[in-house]
């Protein structure tokens, strides 16, 4: 009766121990998960500085975006998958008591793609297709979210007394990616690289 008794015991502490251990592993499981999907790097992309300055009757277009493609996206493009961005451009009348009117809307295109033989990333101007070589990521990006001296539109096509402002976004153009990207990107936060609207006043 004795031996019976400690028997059960016994067996009630090893299955005590054998639950423990295993909520101890899932807890562990739980941390790892977690520091893993913290270690996930989102994509985003943020314009720091837009304007316009007026130089012989055009107004040119300075800004910067800073991007970071996501490991996601990067791990697309380091596989030879093309990424394509798009930035929007428009200048619209201000009005005090109506929606401002548009005068100007473009669109610029642009390719970024990798090189795996030769170890280095292109960055495309679709409008003019004009490239540039770079050796880094982080330098393909910079160039990427770089516009200078840009002519955006003459100052005779704005009229005296009224007041004119500008805006600009950046977005991965999720319609040029592979049919299986495509329909994931629309869903998932990794491949959400797109920029809020950047106001400005026309100088």
């Amino acid at each position: 009766m004795v031996n019976s008794l400690s028997q059960s015991g016994l067996s009630q502490r090893r299955v005590s121990a054998s639950a423990v251990h295993a909520r101890l592993l899932s807890m562990a499981g739980g941390v790892l998960l977690c520091v893993l999907v913290g270690a996930v790097q989102a994509a985003g992309a943020r314009f720091e500085s837009a304007g316009t300055y007026l130089k012989d009757g055009t107004y040119y277009l300075d800004s910067f975006a800073r991007l970071d493609l996501g490991d996601a996206a990067a791990a697309a493009l380091a596989n030879g998958v093309n990424l394509f961005f798009l930035i929007e451009v428009e200048v619209h009348r201000k009005r005090k008591y109506w929606i401002d009117t548009p005068v100007l809307e473009r669109r610029l295109r642009y390719k970024l793609y990798y090189y795996d033989l030769t170890l280095h990333y292109r960055v495309e101007d679709l409008q003019s297709g004009e490239s540039k070589n770079y050796r880094s990521l982080a330098a393909a990006l910079r160039n990427l979210g770089s516009i200078d001296q840009f002519a955006l539109i003459p100052q005779n096509r704005l009229k005296r007394g009224r007041r004119y402002g500008a805006s600009i976004r950046m977005a991965l153009d999720h319609t040029r990616l592979p049919g299986p990207l495509q329909a994931r990107a629309l869903v998932s936060r990794e491949w959400q690289l797109e920029s809020e609207e950047f106001r400005w006043l026309l100088n």
